[in-house]
């Protein structure tokens, strides 16, 4: 789930797929990213797309919202949770704002 070449060791923490099955976003600790996968309409196998910064350390959780516009990251050593803008065509996050939260291990919508 990362590129060839990341320095050190990766530990993925948290999957999440898109409403829509096209895409699926995991939270990868040890490079602090979110990796980005586009997966065939059956499922069966998965492209990485990209990898992005998820915003803090050590992503410990994922979460999309409802509409599966926005996803959040609960960056556990950094004590913060980012959300992110989906694109849509790629699926790509585009970092739209932070909180604070101290230990943040998971985040929960109500």
């Amino acid at each position: 789930m990362v590129p060839e070449g990341t320095p050190g060791p990766s530990y993925p923490s948290e999957v999440v797929v898109a409403p829509d099955g096209r895409f699926l976003w995991a939270a990868v600790r040890g490079d602090d990213t979110l990796a980005v996968l586009s997966l065939t309409p059956d499922g069966a196998a998965a492209t990485l797309v990209a990898t992005v910064p998820c915003g803090g350390t050590w992503p410990r959780d994922l979460t999309l919202d409802p509409s599966g516009r926005h996803l959040y990251a609960a960056n556990e050593r950094s004590g913060d949770v980012t959300w992110f803008a989906l694109d849509p065509e790629t699926g790509i996050p585009v970092r739209a704002g932070s909180v604070d939260v101290p230990a943040a291990s998971c985040v929960v919508l109500g």
